[in-house]
């Protein structure tokens, strides 16, 4: 038997379950129903195993991943899937995105973000 967490979509909650091997990607959420999609920890991620790019784009809960705070949040599935070597969801991903390329054209450049986790400068000098 494994221990594993899994977080809700739709309300947020992470419950853990206790679970027989192969451990499905994803079970129903027992608070709201909803779709729950296992969730990967830094102890998991100690072995050789990585985690499939099915779970969060976040940048902290992918640290492994080089450049993630830095492209459009479009295309941080895809940066995941490809170092990751997920093919699948890789394949799926730039299916999504070509298809929403052909119905609305290239993202505005406002919805073209990202981020630092560097400190906080003030007046363009660092503290």
């Amino acid at each position: 038997m494994i221990l594993v967490d899994y977080r809700c979509g739709a309300c947020a909650v992470t419950t853990e379950t206790l679970t027989r091997a192969p451990v499905p990607p994803r079970q129903l959420c027992p608070r709201c129903g909803g779709d729950a999609h296992r969730r990967y920890g830094a102890a998991a991620l100690t072995g050789r195993a990585t985690a499939p790019a099915a779970g969060s784009t976040a940048c902290v809960d992918n640290p492994d991943v080089p450049g993630l705070c830095h492209v459009g949040p479009a295309a941080k599935r895809t940066l995941i899937a490809r170092h990751r070597g997920d093919t699948d969801t890789l394949a799926r991903e730039q299916q999504r995105q070509r298809a929403e390329y052909e119905r609305s054209g290239p993202p505005a450049s406002g919805r073209v973000r990202g981020h630092s986790h560097s400190a906080p400068t003030r007046r363009g000098v660092a503290p």
